[in-house]
């Protein structure tokens, strides 16, 4: 019997948790943070309780309580007692928060399987974050001590590096199929907003299964999505695990149309030109950055994303010294006193930012006032308090990222008009979703012709069945 279990991604936009199992063998399809649940009860300011390890995700249904996947130092917090190892292995469509973040959970022996980029990102977040929940790529032993050289005892931090461990990482490749126990797992590219997105397909002796992941077809990469569809297809699946963000819009999106509107933004700005965008959406990175150029202006982008591209290397289309790097001014502010000893101006900044301060192509707020008609900046709420020292005068901003989908979201997105109305910045619009339309969807799941069909990445599972296909939901065992 095959069994297909929705932990998360049921009747809500993200979050997805699918396990698979089969004649004992064990997967998990993503392990990702449902924002709709974790926003019920908690904000920026109020978090769940480290110190309770897994509790606070237990009773809110934020985590699933499966024996045998998590981490043993917070199981050992929570005075629960060891477990055997509960999954064979865990499968990553992305490195989306909604589908990756939670894997800081997981124990360090469960492999990961995902695409080379998405190992990359996961990286990158990992040293660029550093919060409580951000152990990704590595995993550091949390509520330990150990004895110092006083003969004390201290907390163990990062800087132990005996008590840091690093995950077990398997890199897919296209074409080659991954076998785990009963079943083979293949790794099929697909369209997304963030590079390394793919799909699975799962055969087993009983049935074939179809994980879309996250999909649309109107990026760089609409090709690989027409081509899974076709992959998918052949496969004959008893089971399609579909997403269906949009499944109730008709619009379709273009990328290429979104490069053109900022284009024609950018032509006619007689200042500054901001650009709001999600930092990791390569596609959107390119359009901006093909954008820029295509004016005569140089993109200006700021330290994540420079750290972002320089990891990524031959995987993102242009070279760090294609573009500027703003280096912000931050705690003493003295990276724009001349004169200040290096190791000082160092102070301000974390380790990982610290190689970007002194490059060529590194600018700081003095260059962007003087020369304010010369270049287009990558721009965030997060980051608008630069404003201040830059000093637009005659700018634009351009919002290349999704509407506000929670309260949250529409307090941050008013604080932004706030300052943009402060320094007379008018605000334009330019942006393509990262999902397939309804429409898009539809004609996929007709295409691939499953015999059932499981929802998930979506708050209108009652638009699947128009298809007249069996809709299966929640837990499944089939």
């Amino acid at each position: 019997m095959v069994s297909i279990k929705i932990h998360g991604g049921k009747d809500e936009i993200g979050g997805n948790k699918i396990l698979v199992e089969h004649k004992g063998t064990k997967i998990m399809l993503d392990f990702g943070m449902s924002f709709k649940q974790s926003g019920l009860y908690f904000s920026e300011f109020l978090k769940p309780r480290k110190c309770v390890a897994l509790k606070d995700f237990f009773e809110l249904g934020l985590l699933p309580d499966i024996n045998g996947i998590y981490r043993e130092d917070y199981l050992k917090q929570m005075e629960k007692p060891e477990e055997e190892k509960g999954i064979d292995a865990v499968f990553l469509t992305h490195a989306h928060a909604d589908h990756a973040q939670y894997i800081h959970f997981l124990r360090n022996d469960i492999p990961i399987y995902c695409t080379n980029a998405t190992e990359i990102i996961l990286g990158v977040l990992e040293e660029t974050g550093r919060g409580d929940y951000s152990d990704l790529i590595t995993a550091c032993e949390a509520f330990t001590f150990y004895t110092n050289a006083k003969g004390g005892l201290s907390r163990v931090t990062r800087k132990k590096e005996e008590f840091v461990k690093t995950r077990i990482f398997n890199i897919m490749e296209t074409e080659k199929k991954v076998k785990i126990g009963s079943m083979e797992i293949e790794m099929v590219p697909v369209d997304h907003s963030l590079p390394g997105s793919c799909a699975f397909i799962i055969n087993t002796d009983e049935g074939n299964i179809v994980y879309t992941g996250d999909i649309r077809f109107h990026g760089s990469n609409q090709q690989s999505s027409k081509d899974f569809v076709e992959k998918a297809k052949e496969a004959n699946p008893n089971w399609l695990i579909c997403e269906g963000t949009r499944i109730g819009e008709d619009k379709q999106d273009n990328e290429e149309g979104v490069r053109n509107e900022m284009s024609k933004l950018i032509k006619d700005a007689k200042g500054l030109v901001f650009i709001e965008h999600p930092i990791r959406d390569l596609d959107r990175v390119v359009s901006i950055f093909e954008a820029a150029k295509s004016n005569k202006r140089q993109f200006v982008v700021n330290l994540k994303l420079a750290y972002l591209i320089q990891s990524l290397g031959d995987l993102c289309p242009f070279k760090l010294d294609d573009v500027k790097i703003f280096v912000p001014r931050k705690s003493w502010g003295l990276i724009c006193k001349s004169g200040t000893d290096e190791k000082l101006v160092n102070a301000d900044y974390s380790k990982w930012e610290i190689p970007f301060l002194r490059r060529d192509n590194s600018i700081t707020y003095t260059e962007l006032q003087k020369n304010q008609i010369k270049y287009v900046v990558s721009m965030s709420i997060w980051e608008i308090n630069q404003l201040t020292d830059i000093r637009p005068k005659d700018a634009i901003w351009i919002k290349s990222s999704c509407e506000p989908f929670c309260d949250e979201m529409e307090i941050d997105e008013e604080r932004k008009k706030h300052w943009l109305e402060h320094f007379n910045i008018k605000e334009y619009s330019a942006h393509a979703s990262g999902h397939a339309s309804g429409i898009e969807i539809m004609e996929m799941i007709k295409e691939i012709k499953p015999k059932n069909l499981i929802p998930v990445h979506t708050e209108k599972k009652s638009v699947f069945n128009e298809l007249k296909i069996p809709v299966l939901v929640g837990v499944n065992s089939t």
